[in-house]
C-alpha cells in the first residue's frame, strides 16, 4: 500500500537535495557590531537566527508571546518517563539535513523510525478487517500508476486548477473498479492531509511538485525534539509572554511594540507563523509590500493535529503505521504506534486538513470515545481504556493559527520568495512558509532562520 509519512507524501516529484553546511554553535564571542537586533518568535527559525548572530557578537533580543520557547516544536513531559511531541516528531531524512547534523553537534539521541516502507504496515477495511495481500498490491499498483501520471500532469498547471481536480482527471482515464479508483482517491485525500496538512480542493495542483526532500532514514527523539530549541535557546535574552501588537520600521531602525511594553532595536527578524500573520493581528506601519501582502493571502496555513494516548498495554500488535479506510470523515484512519521508541504502549493518531479541524470542535471525552469505537473495530471490544490523552489543537492557538503552509488554490510559485524578500532594510522574514524548497519542515524553517541571520551579517543568502 501506498506510504503514509510526511517525507513521502509531501511531495509527489521531489528535487535532489544537496548537504548543507551546518554553522558552529557556540556561545557569544566579542560585540562585531553596534546594532541590535529584535527577533520576533522562539520557535525553531528565531532561535536559529538569534543563535548564529549572538555567535557572531550582536546585541540580540528575542521577543515571544507564549510562555516557553519552541513555537510549534512543543515536547509534553507530563506523563512520567513518556515525553510526547505535541508539535514537530520526525527528522524527515537525514542524509545532509541540518536538523540531523545539528543534533549530532548537540549530542542528542535519535533513533530511526522509518513509517514509508510498506511491509511494516498494516491497512484495514471500514469493517476492521484486514486487507488481503492481493487486494493491498492491487490497490497499490493503481496507485502508483496514478501518482506518476499526476506528477506529470501538474507539472506548470494553471493556478487554479487543484489538487482533487487534478488526481480526478488522471483516475478518469485509468482502469480498474469504480470502488477500487473511490478508494485510491480517498488514500490520495489522506495523503494531502498528512504531507500538506490540507484538503486536496484546497490545494494547488501545481504545488505538489513543489520543493526537495533529503534521502535516508527519519529519526525521531526518544527523549522529545524540545532538546533541540532549548539548545539554541541557552544563554540568549528571551523575553516571553510579550505578545507583538504592532511594528514600526523605518531607515533609522524598528520599534516593536508588546503586551509587556516597547523595544527599540536597529534590525527585527519577523519569524511569526503564516496563520499569525493571515489573521492580521500584528500591525505593521508602513504597511508591508504589497508583493508580500499577496503572498500572505494567497499561501494556505494547514492545520494538522494529534491525538496521543497512552494505554496499560500494546494490543496493536508490531505494525510501524495501522491504517483503515472509509472511516467516518477522515478520522482515525492512520495510527502510529510510539512503543517503537518510547518503550511505553503510547499510539498516536494524526490528522490534518478536516479532520484535524472536526478534532478541534469536539471534546477530549468526545475524542476517546470516538477512538476507542474505531480500534475496537480492528482489535476487538476487549483492549483497554487509555489511561492518558493529550490533543493538540492547533488552528486555536493564537500564537500559530495553523501547523504549516501549503500552496493554496490561487497560490503562485513565486509566493515563497516574495515572502521571503525583506520588507524594508530593517524588517526580514524568515519561518518555514518562507522557504522555497523546504516549507513544512522544521529544517526549512532552521535554514530560513540561518539565511536571515546571514543577511544581517551581510554573508549571501
Amino acid at each position: 500500500m501506498p506510504s503514509f509519512s510526511r517525507r513521502a507524501l509531501m511531495k509527489l516529484s521531489l528535487l535532489a537535495a544537496s548537504p548543507l553546511v551546518v554553522p558552529a554553535i557556540a556561545s557569544g564571542g566579542p560585540a562585531l557590531s553596534s546594532k541590535t537586533v529584535l527577533v520576533i518568535g522562539a520557535g525553531i527559525s528565531g532561535l536559529a537566527a538569534a543563535r548564529m548572530l549572538h555567535t557572531a557578537g550582536y546585541r540580540v533580543t528575542v521577543i515571544e508571546g507564549r510562555d516557553r520557547v519552541g513555537g510549534r516544536i512543543w515536547t509534553n513531559r507530563s506523563w512520567k518517563e513518556v515525553p510526547v511531541d505535541l508539535g514537530a516528531s520526525w527528522i524527515h531524512g537525514v542524509d545532509g539535513n541540518p536538523v540531523a547534523a545539528l543534533s549530532r553537534q548537540f549530542g542528542i539521541e535519535t533513533v530511526v523510525y522509518d513509517v514509508e516502507n510498506p511491509t511494516s504496515n498494516q491497512v484495514y477495511d471500514a469493517n476492521g478487517r484486514a486487507l488481503g495481500s492481493q487486494e493491498s498490491e492491487q490497490l497499490a499498483q493503481l496507485y502508483e500508476q496514478a501518482s506518476k501520471l499526476l506528477a506529470q500532469k501538474v507539472q506548470g498547471a494553471a493556478s487554479q486548477l487543484s489538487a482533487q481536480e487534478a488526481m480526478q482527471q488522471v483516475l478518469a482515464g485509468l482502469g480498474g473498479t469504480p470502488a477500487q479508483k473511490a478508494t485510491v482517491l480517498e488514500l490520495f485525500s489522506r495523503q494531502m492531509e498528512d504531507g500538506l496538512a490540507a484538503d486536496p480542493q484546497d490545494i494547488a495542483a501545481w504545488g505538489l511538485n513543489e520543493g526537495s526532500a533529503f534521502g535516508g532514514h527519519e529519526v525521531v527523539f526518544p527523549n522529545g525534539y524540545g532538546q533541540l530549541v532549548d539548545r539554541l535557546a541557552a544563554g540568549l535574552d528571551i523575553r516571553l509572554k510579550h505578545r507583538v501588537t504592532r511594528i514600526q520600521h523605518g531607515v533609522s531602525g524598528v520599534r516593536v511594540h508588546t503586551t509587556e511594553g516597547e523595544l527599540a532595536g536597529d534590525i527585527a527578524i519577523v519569524t511569526l507563523p503564516l496563520g499569525v500573520l493571515k489573521e492580521g493581528g500584528v500591525e505593521f506601519s508602513p504597511a508591508l509590500p504589497v508583493a508580500k501582502r499577496g503572498a500572505i493571502e494567497r499561501l494556505g496555513m494547514g492545520v494538522y493535529n494529534k491525538a496521543v494516548f497512552l494505554f496499560p498495554e500494546v494490543f496493536w500488535g508490531e505494525a510501524a503505521v495501522i491504517s483503515q479506510l472509509n472511516t467516518d470523515k477522515g478520522l482515525w484512519a492512520n495510527w502510529y504506534p510510539l512503543n517503537h521508541y518510547a518503550k511505553k504502549p503510547v499510539l498516536c493518531a494524526l490528522h490534518g486538513g478536516t479532520p484535524a479541524r472536526l478534532l478541534e470542535g469536539m471534546s477530549n471525552q468526545e475524542i476517546q470515545d470516538d477512538a476507542m469505537a474505531h480500534l475496537r473495530q480492528i482489535f476487538g471490544s476487549s483492549i483497554p481504556l487509555p489511561t492518558g490523552l493529550h490533543v493538540t489543537r492547533w488552528h486555536a492557538d493564537p500564537f500559530a493559527r495553523g501547523s504549516y503552509s501549503f500552496p493554496q488554490v490561487g497560490a503562485r510559485p513565486t509566493d515563497r520568495r516574495d515572502l521571503a524578500s525583506p520588507a524594508s532594510a530593517t524588517l526580514l522574514f524568515a519561518g518555514e512558509a518562507t522557504h522555497p524548497d523546504y516549507s513544512g519542515t522544521v529544517h526549512g524553517a532552521l535554514l530560513s532562520g540561518w539565511r536571515e541571520a546571514r543577511r544581517v551579517l551581510g554573508e549571501p543568502v
